[in-house]
């Protein structure tokens, strides 16, 4: 495991293979397609979330991967670990035992790589509210989160939780509320995870590229094919 300085940035992410990527995506738009879109989501959450006030790490997965993903995004000071666990909350779990265990690690955030609208912004935010708070969320519009932050570690955060369905952030308030855990929460955001989504994301590049339009232009260059060969209804 690398080094971690006082905030770090934890950016889950998967290698972009057809087939093994967006595969509800997939089923509308080809596995091709849907695995070029993730590709681009991961360079531009990397380009967006550039910054001075935290260390950035890499945690990927497949493992038999590794040396593709590092060719793929070595550089840029990024730093590296493997996915582990059975499921979203084993591998959370791990990361944040892992990075808050370190005498340097203060505040760590994980976010994951299905939107591309995540930005520095967001992640100072994040760590802004972890100065007050022992953990922080960013909720998802189809119930989940796309971003959690945590200053104390506590495994509660991650057990019991029905991942993958609307339950994730309800459950995750309610366990942490239980424990006695003070939660601050971000702006909701959204994951692409569907046909359906794309139009949502259309209507935010069109915001985003007026105010923070870095790494979003090959993502609409896309789009626009996407659209010509499926048309969105």
């Amino acid at each position: 495991m690398p080094k971690v300085s006082s905030n770090v940035l934890i950016i889950f992410v998967k290698y972009p293979q057809a087939g093994r990527v967006k595969t509800r995506l997939a089923k509308k738009i080809g596995k091709r397609n849907a695995a070029n879109l993730y590709r681009l989501f991961v360079e531009a959450v990397l380009k967006r979330t550039e910054g001075k006030n935290f260390k950035r790490i890499i945690c990927y997965t497949p493992l038999d991967k590794e040396k593709r993903i590092k060719k793929w995004l070595a550089g840029n000071g990024l730093e590296f670990c493997s996915q582990e666990g059975r499921d979203l909350g084993e591998r959370l779990f791990n990361v944040f035992r892992f990075a808050l265990g370190s005498s340097a690690a203060r505040r760590v955030v994980t976010i994951g790589s299905d939107s591309p609208m995540i930005d520095r912004e967001v992640v100072n935010s994040a760590f802004k509210a972890l100065e007050t708070k022992h953990c922080v969320l960013g909720p998802a519009l189809d119930g989940g989160y796309y971003l959690i932050g945590l200053s104390l570690f506590n495994k509660e955060a991650f057990r019991g939780i029905d991942w993958g369905t609307k339950k994730v952030l309800g459950q995750t308030l309610d366990k942490l509320k239980k424990a006695k855990i003070s939660c601050g929460l971000l702006e909701p955001s959204f994951d692409v995870d569907t046909y359906n989504d794309i139009s949502y994301l259309e209507e935010k590049l069109s915001i985003h590229r007026q105010r923070n339009p870095r790494g979003l232009k090959p993502i609409s260059s896309a789009l626009r094919r996407i659209r010509h060969s499926y048309p969105l209804k």
